[in-house]
C-alpha cells in the first residue's frame, strides 16, 4: 500500500485573487493570517470586522504526482480525515464526491480520474453561514435555537448542519465559521485491502480474566481477498491469527481475545489512583505481499457506573466505578482550545492536560458544543489518567431528524465511536449538552408544538444515536443527555420532568445572582458535571489584543470581549459582596485590580462549591439529596483572550481558579465552612480505595476507606500493592488536625486546639463548635478582626486551609503589607525556589513572572508568617537573572477601596 500526503494553495472563489499557499491541516482564517492578507482575528473586534470572509465560498487545490505504478494498482482512493464543511472534490476537474460534515471521514475513488504524471485536486467549499441559512430556510419547520444572543456577534442555524457548534459564537467565544481541510489528506493506492477502521476496548469476564474486543473494518478492492488477519499485544505472549477472506459487502472482523491471568496484566489508573499503564496492540492484515498494518495503545481497565435506589423511593445514585473502586470525580470541563484547530499543538494540549493533572484533577467532560478531539488529547488524556466524559457534538439547541441529516449523523457517531473507543481515559458516551433540558423547560418557545419537538428528540438521541453507541462499544454507559435523570430520564421517556433533578443523575449549576461563597446557596446533587462563574484572564494576556486605550473595565472593547450578557456588571456586584469598590482613578489600573478581585471571587467561589460537593458525598438529606460523586466546574481551558469560566486562560496562564483547585481537589482536604453560626470542619480523603458499606447510624450507604488486606486482595489488588495501600489509607485517615485563632494584625496565633481524627467515611466532619464562643475564647475582640487558621500534624505541613469570619469589606485590622521577592534560587533551568516576604498578614498574595510562561507551586494564599517560599517552574529554559526580574507582588490590601 502506498499513501501520499497533500499540501494544497488556497483560492477565493468569489474575488478572483491570485492564488497563495496555504498550509494543510488548516482553515481559510490562518491561510489568510499567514500571507499577510487579513490583520490578527483575534485582536480587538476583528472577529466581526472579518465576518465577511465566513460569508464567502474557498477553494483549496494543488498538483500532485502520481507514477505508473501507482495508477496501476488497483484501487486508488482519496482519503480526507477532516472536510470542513460543505464541498465538492474534484480530481482533473472531474467530480469525485462532496462532504457535509466536519466529523466524518470521506474516502473518495479517484482511480477513473487520476492520471500518470501531474494531476490536479481542487476542492470548493461553501459558507457554512450560508448553507445553514438555506436548510433553516428550506425546512417544513423553525428547528431553534435559530441565532445567538447579540453580545455574541455570531452567525445562525448552526444546528442545522453538522459542524463545530461553537464556530458561529457562544457565550464564551467568537463566530469564525471556518472551511477547510482540517486534518490529513493523503491518497492511498492499493491491490487487496485497508485497515480503514479499528475499534477496540478491554473489559473483564465474570472470571477475572482480561478481555480484548476489537473491530477491524476494511476498504476491500473489489471481488474477494484473502489474507491473514493478526493481532499481537506488545510486551506479552498475546498473539491471535487468523486466515479472512473479505468482499467489499463482507469487510469486517469483530472478535474477542481472552489474555490469559498468567500474563499479568497492570491495570490503568485514573490520576492520583496508581498507574496509566497501557499496552500497544499491532494488527496486521496481510494478502498477497500486501500489508495494512494499525497500532493502538489501550489500557486495561473497568467502568461501572452504579445507579441504584436511595433510601426509602428518594432516587437513584450516580457514581463511578473504576476498577472496582468508587471514584470521586474531580474536575472541569473542556472545550476547544482554539478557534482555529490548526493553530493547536502537542506541546500546547500537553501543557494544558498536564496542569490539569498535576492540580488533582482525574476527570474532565469533552463538552458537546465543540469537536471530537484530536488523536493526541485522548493520548494524553490516557497517559496522564483523566477519565473523559465524552458528549456528542450536540448541544443547547434542537435538531433536524430530516433522512438526510439521520443518514450524515449516523456516519459520525459510528466513525467518532470507533475511532477513540480503545482509549481507557473514556468512561461515557453522553448525547448532547443540554438539550433534554432545554426541552423540557421550553427555552425556545415550542410548547404549543411540543409532541413534534419531543418526538425529533427521541428519534435523534435514542432511536438513532443511542443504537449505534450501544452496537459499537458495549463496555460504556451511554447517556441520552447531559444534565439528565440517567435511568429515570429513561423511565420517564427519554424527557425527564425534571432533568437536573437532585435525586438522579448529574446536574448543571449557575447562579450569577447568589452569594456564591455561602454553602447555602449550592444545591445538594448526585453529580454536578458543571457548575462556574466568570473571571477576567490575566490582563499580560490582554497585552496581546487590546490597544493601550481599551484598558477600560466600562469600555466598549470590554464590553465587546465578554459575550455573557451583563457579564461585566454581576462580576462587580459579586466582588461588592466580599470587597469594597475599587476606585483607583488611573483606569488601566483599575482595570488590572478589577481583573484581580474577579480572579479572586471566581477561585473563592469554585472553591466552596466544589468542597460542597465533595462534603456531600457520604450524607443524605432527611429528602433524600446528597451523596454527591462528581464535581467537574465549568472550564477548564479558554478559546481567546476575554472573560469567561476557564481556570487557564487562553496564553496557558493559570488563574487563581486553578491553583486554587490544587487545594479543594487535594487528596487529603480540609473543609472549613459556616454551618449556620458554628464552625463545621471536614476531613476529605480519596485517591484511597474505598468500598461501600452501611453506615450503622445513619442507616444509609456510605464510602468508607477501604483498610482490610483482605478486602485489597478481594478487589485483585497484588500483594505488594495492597500492602503499600494499606499504609497510604492509614495516613489519609487518621491525624491530629490543629485549630487557631489569628487577628488580622498579628503573625502570632491567640489560641490553637487541636482534634485527633480517625476517619470511618470518605468525608466527615471532625469539628463543629460554636464560632461566637470560640471567638470569646480566643480573646478575639469580635468576628471582623479575627479569621480561623487550620493545618495537618505540622504547621510547615502543605495540608491547611483559612476561614476569615467576616467577609473582607468588614475586616478590621487588615493594612497594606509590604510583600516582597527577598531571594530566587536556581534549582534547574526550568525550576526555581522564589522567597517571599512580608511585614503582615497579607490575603491573596499573587505571584507574577512577567513575560515568563511557567506556574507556581502555590499562588494566591495567605501570607500569615514573616517569609514563605515557593517554587516557580517554566515551561521552557529560563535563567536566573531573567526570573529575578520578572517576579511581582501583590495582594489585597495593594488595591486602593473606597
Amino acid at each position: 500500500m502506498l499513501c501520499i500526503f497533500l499540501e494544497i494553495g488556497l483560492f477565493l472563489t468569489m474575488l478572483e485573487v491570485r492564488g497563495f499557499r496555504a498550509s494543510v491541516p488548516g482553515t481559510m482564517y490562518t491561510a489568510l493570517y499567514n500571507n499577510k492578507l487579513i490583520p490578527d482575528p483575534l485582536y480587538r473586534d476583528n472577529d466581526v470586522k472579518l465576518q465577511w470572509i465566513g460569508r464567502e465560498d474557498w477553494t483549496y487545490t494543488r498538483i500532485f504526482q502520481l507514477s505508473a505504478d501507482e495508477l496501476a494498482t488497483s484501487s486508488l482512493r482519496l482519503v480526507c480525515d477532516g472536510l470542513d464543511t460543505f464541498s465538492t472534490v474534484y480530481i482533473n476537474d472531474q467530480k469525485v464526491g462532496t462532504s457535509e460534515n466536519m466529523f466524518v471521514q470521506y474516502v473518495y475513488d479517484i482511480k477513473t480520474a487520476a492520471k500518470v504524471g501531474d494531476n490536479t485536486i481542487s476542492i470548493d467549499f461553501e459558507s457554512a453561514v450560508k448553507v445553514a441559512a438555506q436548510k433553516a430556510n428550506a425546512s417544513a419547520y423553525d428547528i431553534p435555537n435559530d441565532c445567538p444572543n447579540k453580545a455574541q456577534n455570531g452567525e445562525c442555524h448552526v444546528n442545522m448542519i453538522r459542524k463545530e457548534q461553537c464556530s458561529f459564537s457562544w457565550d464564551w467565544g467568537p463566530s469564525f465559521p471556518t472551511q477547510g481541510i482540517w486534518k490529513d489528506i493523503y491518497i492511498e493506492a492499493f491491490n487487496t485491502a485497508v485497515i480503514r477502521e479499528l475499534s477496540m476496548a478491554t473489559t473483564r469476564d465474570s472470571g477475572g480474566e482480561w478481555l480484548l474486543d476489537v473491530g477491524v473494518y476494511f476498504d476491500v478492492s473489489g471481488g474477494s481477498v484473502s489474507g491473514v488477519l493478526t493481532t499481537s499485544i506488545v510486551g506479552t505472549s498475546v498473539t491471535k491469527s487468523m486466515p479472512l477472506t473479505l468482499t467489499p459487502t463482507n469487510s469486517s472482523s469483530v472478535f474477542t481475545i481472552t489474555i490469559p491471568s498468567t500474563e499479568n496484566i497492570e491495570r490503568w489508573w485514573p490520576n492520583g489512583y496508581g498507574n496509566q499503564t497501557r499496552y500497544n496492540v499491532n494488527v496486521t492484515f496481510t494478502s498477497n505481499n500486501e500489508v495494512s498494518n494499525e497500532q493502538r495503545r489501550v489500557g486495561f481497565r473497568t467502568v461501572e457506573l452504579v445507579q441504584d435506589p436511595v433510601g426509602n423511593n428518594q432516587g437513584l445514585t450516580f457514581y463511578f466505578k473504576i476498577n472496582n473502586v468508587p471514584v470521586f470525580f474531580k474536575g472541569s470541563n473542556w472545550i476547544p482550545a482554539d478557534s482555529f484547530q490548526e493553530n493547536i499543538t502537542r506541546k500546547g494540549l500537553r501543557r494544558l492536560l498536564q496542569s490539569a493533572a498535576d492540580v488533582h484533577i482525574n476527570s474532565m467532560r469533552v463538552w458537546g458544543g465543540g469537536v471530537y478531539e484530536s488523536d493526541v488529547f485522548y493520548d494524553l488524556a490516557d497517559e496522564f489518567g483523566i477519565m473523559i466524559w465524552q458528549d456528542l457534538m450536540f448541544s443547547v439547541a434542537l435538531y433536524p431528524t430530516t433522512p438526510d441529516f439521520l443518514d450524515t449523523v449516523s456516519q459520525e457517531i459510528t466513525h467518532q465511536v470507533r475511532r477513540l473507543r480503545h482509549h481507557a481515559c473514556i468512561v461515557l458516551w453522553a448525547g448532547n449538552n443540554e438539550n433534554e433540558k432545554g426541552l423540557r423547560q421550553d427555552w425556545y418557545g415550542i410548547h404549543a408544538n411540543y409532541k413534534r419537538y419531543y418526538d425529533d428528540y427521541v428519534k435523534l438521541y435514542v432511536t438513532t444515536l443511542k443504537t449505534i453507541v450501544n452496537k459499537e462499544d458495549t463496555t460504556r454507559v451511554y447517556l441520552s443527555s447531559s444534565p439528565s435523570d440517567g435511568k429515570e430520564t429513561e423511565k420517564e421517556g427519554w424527557v425527564a420532568k425534571d432533568p437536573g433533578s437532585e435525586l438522579y443523575g448529574d446536574i448543571h449549576f449557575y447562579d450569577y445572582a447568589s452569594d456564591l461563597w455561602k454553602d447555602s446557596a449550592y444545591r445538594i446533587p448526585r453529580f454536578a458535571s458543571e457548575y462556574g462563574i466568570q473571571a477576567w484572564c490575566d490582563i499580560e494576556t490582554l497585552e496581546d489584543v487590546f490597544d493601550a486605550g481599551d484598558y477600560d473595565y466600562w469600555g466598549p472593547m470590554s464590553y465587546h470581549r465578554n459575550h455573557h450578557p451583563f457579564g461585566n456588571i454581576e462580576m462587580i456586584e459579586e466582588i461588592i459582596l466580599h470587597f469594597n469598590e475599587p476606585i483607583n482613578p488611573d483606569t488601566r489600573q483599575k482595570f488590572s485590580d478589577i481583573i484581580y478581585l474577579t480572579q479572586i471571587n471566581q477561585a473563592v467561589s469554585i472553591q466552596a462549591q466544589s468542597e460542597h460537593y465533595r462534603r456531600w458525598q457520604n450524607n443524605l438529606t432527611s429528602d433524600g439529596r446528597g451523596q454527591t460523586m462528581g464535581a467537574l466546574y465549568w472550564q477548564l481551558n479558554d478559546i481567546w483572550q476575554a472573560p469567561t469560566w476557564a481556570g487557564i486562560d487562553y496564553r496557558g496562564t493559570w488563574k487563581m481558579l486553578h491553583y486554587y483547585a490544587r487545594r479543594f481537589f487535594a487528596p487529603i482536604l480540609i473543609s472549613p465552612f459556616m454551618d449556620d453560626n458554628s464552625l463545621n470542619i471536614y476531613m476529605v480523603v480519596d485517591e484511597i480505595p474505598l468500598t461501600e458499606v452501611k453506615d450503622p447510624k445513619s442507616g444509609i450507604n456510605v464510602f468508607a476507606p477501604a483498610t482490610s488486606f483482605l478486602t485489597l486482595l478481594k478487589s485483585s489488588f497484588p500483594r505488594e500493592e495492597a500492602v503499600h495501600l494499606m499504609t497510604k489509607t492509614a495516613e489519609a485517615t487518621t491525624g491530629v488536625l490543629y485549630i487557631q485563632m489569628y487577628r488580622w494584625d498579628n503573625f502570632t496565633p491567640l489560641k490553637t486546639w487541636n482534634v485527633t481524627y480517625k476517619l470511618t467515611k470518605s468525608s466527615e466532619s471532625v469539628f463543629n463548635q460554636d464560632i461566637d464562643t470560640l471567638v470569646s475564647a480566643s480573646g478575639c475582640p469580635d468576628r471582623s478582626s479575627c479569621f480561623v487558621y487550620m493545618y495537618l500534624n505540622d504547621p510547615a505541613s502543605a495540608i491547611n486551609a483559612y476561614l476569615p469570619l467576616t467577609y473582607y469589606n468588614s475586616v478590621t485590622g487588615l493594612a497594606k503589607a509590604q510583600v516582597m521577592v527577598t531571594d530566587v534560587k536556581m534549582l534547574s533551568n526550568t525550576e526555581f525556589e522564589v522567597t517571599v516576604a512580608s511585614n503582615r498578614i497579607a490575603p491573596f498574595v499573587w505571584l507574577d513572572a512577567v513575560g515568563i510562561s511557567g506556574r507556581f507551586s502555590d499562588n494566591g494564599f495567605l501570607m500569615m508568617a514573616p517569609s514563605r517560599t515557593v517554587t516557580f517552574t517554566s515551561w521552557e529554559p529560563v535563567d536566573l537573572n531573567t526570573v529575578k526580574q520578572s517576579l511581582k507582588t501583590k495582594s489585597l490590601m495593594d488595591i486602593q477601596f473606597s
